[in-house]
Order: C-alpha cells, then structure tokens, then sequence
C-alpha cells in the first residue's frame, strides 16, 4: 500500500514526456468530439503545449522536456522546416547535457537529428561537427577501441556513405576519407576481437568492402583533388597520396573474404547466405575486370548449393537472372527516421521508363533499348540513360554454373533532384 502511495506521489510530480503528450492530446480529442466535424490536430500544436505543461508543472530543464523537443523536431523535420527542426534538437540536446553532463550517451540520437538537419540546410561542416562529438562521447564512455564502438562506427559510415551521392565531387570525397579513417578503426576493432562466429561480424566486413568501392570508383571518375587531406577527430590527417585504386580493389577483397569466413563459422550457417557471399566475390570481380576470378567464384557459389534443400530453387535466386551488381547499395539496419519521413513521391519520381538489355556472359549491357519512350524524351535524356546503363555491370545469369547471354526487362527510374543543398 505505502508503496503503491509513493509511486503515484511521484508520478504526480515527474510526469513523463508521454504522459503529457497523451493528456494535451486527449483533452484537443475531447474538445473535437463535441465539434459537429472530427478536424485533426496539429503534432506541433500539440508538442508545444505539452512542453509548456511540462515546464508549469517541472522546470525548464526537466528530463521529460529532452524527449518532447525531438519529437517537435521530427515534426518540424518532416515539414522541412529544418531551422526550427535544428532548434528542437538543440534544445533537447542542452536538457540532456544539464541533466546527465557533457559527455552524456544520451546525446547520441540528438547529434544524429542535428547532423542530418544541417545537412539538409547545406551546413555539411557542421554535420560533420555534430558526428565527431557523437563519436567523442561515445569513444570516452566505451574507449577507441572497444567492440561496443562497432554500432557507433557502423552507423556513422552508414551516414557518410549515404550522403556521398548528395555533395559534388570534393564534398563526396571529404565524406569518403572520414569514412576511410572510421572504416579503419572498425576494421582494426575486428581484427582485435578475432571473433568471426560473432553474427554481426559478416554485415560489417560487407559493409567495408562497399567503403572500398566507394573510394575505388570515386577515384576513377574523379581522380583525386589537390588539396586531399582531411581530418576527423584529434586533427588526424587522412592522406590519400598512395590511395590506388587497386589498393582499395585488394582491400575489398579481403573483407569480401572474411564475410566468407565468418559465415563458415556461424552456429548455424546458411547455405543460400554462404554460397550468397561467394557470388558477392565474383560480382567484385567481375566489376574490377577479373573475368576469369568471376567465373570460377560464381561457378562456386552455384555449385556448393548442391546437396542442400531446394537446390534448384536456391541456384535459380542467385543466378536464375541477370541482377545488377551495386556496391553502393548498403543495404544497412540502421534507418534514419528524418530522412524517411522527409520523403515525398513526387509525379517525376513515379514515372518509370521500361529498359530492354541484353547481358552478356560477362555482365556487360548490351542492344539497350528504352521500351517505353515518352514523346517528349530529348536525345540528350536518351543519351544519358544509354550511357548509364552502359556503365553498370551484371551478375550474368548462370545454367550448370556457367554464365550465359541472357535479356531482361527492368523499369528505370526518372531523374529528380536532391531535397539537399549541395556543399
């Protein structure tokens, strides 16, 4: 009885960031029900007047108000209105750090909200700023080195690799050089741990191969800028003065490698994951023009499906098609929320072309044909599309594990412009 008296004691005076949203929102439902026509409510409105309850009823700084000013961020957010979004952030960040000090764990979602909107306002340096106190705190809490920086790691390279495509050339390859330094450190995390039947290990190593062919594939198209040092955390200078091409092409393949190793070494292995990883190697080097390397690693892949249920439902998943090769494509768990709401279809985006293509045996497009060509497609549209598909590469279909010519259909999208400023 004495116990149950003090929970409500205290709950009457700390009530939580949900328990004041819920009552401002209860009492605007009730008031609308009593109007002859339901008219939905505002979450800013809301959010506002939950803040300023809580405020009348706590301090300026208590607990709950962190919580609450992320989610008005988040509304804010998805009306792109990002300078008031920043502001929210902000202000939940500064209770979180009077409440539980500067170098809080608790910041971490803040800092993400904070970098995202900066990037969205054009303010990539100031992303950048917000991303290094996220690892600064979390590297002080856990050390540099420890296996619990590895999430912290890989979702600050989820960050950066995602954003690449949104900066122009020198802004992208700041992006990739702190994601060199970080893919570093993730990678000598690894190695230190040794633990290669951990089940998040083979996501990791995957997820440094793709940082490699970032860099690879920049340098190709780009070549490298004058000016290529850049730093992240303690001035450390990121030098790309021997940064090859075939360097990152080697480096690639190694953690395509141990994705291999590690899976082997799983309690319980997979099959179609196992021979999924070989394929993943051929589709390496297949892009970096090993031919050969490719076929025997897809023959492989194909062949070690034998003897297991569903062989040839399995083999036709992997090799059945023709599939586009895209190491770009991270395919991560971590999702940024912001970005996602953020998000608007528009009717550019809707409208899909309908792509012919013949790939041949080495993956290499071929006879491309747009199918369904709107009138007004200009040549210069046309050529852009052609010369597109022309520089992708495929995991050619296989029949009894060799690869053979084959044709498919595939819708492309339209081109649409980024909702970032670019910088």
């Amino acid at each position: 009885m004495n116990d149950g008296s003090i929970d409500l004691k205290l709950s009457r005076h700390k009530p939580t960031a949900a328990v004041l949203f819920c009552a401002v929102f209860s009492c605007l439902a009730a008031a609308q029900s009593e109007l002859p026509e339901f008219k939905q409510s505002d979450p800013i409105s809301d959010y506002l007047n939950a803040i300023e309850l809580a405020e009348s009823q706590t301090s300026a700084y208590s607990t709950e108000l962190a919580e609450l000013y992320l989610g008005l961020g988040n509304s804010h957010f998805s009306r792109k209105e990002y300078e008031p979004a920043r502001q929210a952030f902000q202000r939940g960040m500064q209770i979180e750090r009077v409440n539980y000090g500067l170098h809080s764990l608790s910041q971490t979602p803040y800092l993400m909200s904070i970098a995202e909107t900066e990037s969205y306002l054009g303010n990539w340096d100031k992303s950048q700023q917000a991303l290094e106190n996220l690892y600064l705190i979390n590297a002080q809490a856990y050390g540099e080195n420890d296996p619990r920086m590895l999430p912290v790691l890989d979702e600050l390279l989820d960050w950066y690799l995602t954003t690449y495509s949104e900066r122009p050339a020198n802004g992208g390859y700041q992006n990739l050089l702190i994601s060199e330094k970080l893919g570093d450190r993730m990678y000598n995390i690894l190695q230190q741990t040794d633990d290669l039947g951990d089940p998040e290990v083979p996501q990791l190593y995957r997820k440094l191969s793709h940082l490699h062919f970032f860099i690879a594939d920049h340098l190709k198209e780009h070549g490298e800028p004058a000016e290529n040092g850049f730093s992240f955390n303690s001035g450390a200078i990121v030098s790309s003065a021997n940064t090859t091409s075939r360097m990152h092409y080697q480096r690639g393949e190694d953690a395509l490698q141990k994705v291999i190793e590690s899976l082997e070494q799983q309690d319980s292995p997979s099959a179609l994951d196992q021979a999924n990883a070989m394929a993943e190697l051929g589709d390496w080097y297949l892009v970096f023009g090993q031919r050969g390397s490719a076929n025997k690693a897809y023959d492989l892949a194909y062949q070690s499906l034998e003897g297991s249920e569903q062989t040839e439902q399995l083999q036709q998943s992997l090799f059945g098609e023709a599939k586009l090769i895209d190491f770009t494509q991270l395919n991560s768990k971590h999702h940024f929320s912001l970005a996602a709401n953020n998000s608007e279809q528009t009717n550019a985006e809707a409208e899909e072309l309908e792509i012919s293509v013949t790939i041949s045996e080495y993956g290499v497009p071929k006879n491309i044909e747009v199918l369904n060509a709107p009138e007004n497609l200009d040549k210069k549209t046309h050529r852009k599309i052609i010369n597109d598909i022309r520089g992708t590469r495929y995991r050619p279909k296989l029949i009894n594990g060799q690869a053979i010519s084959s044709s498919i259909i595939f819708p492309y999208p339209s081109p649409h412009q980024s909702q970032k400023i670019q910088g």
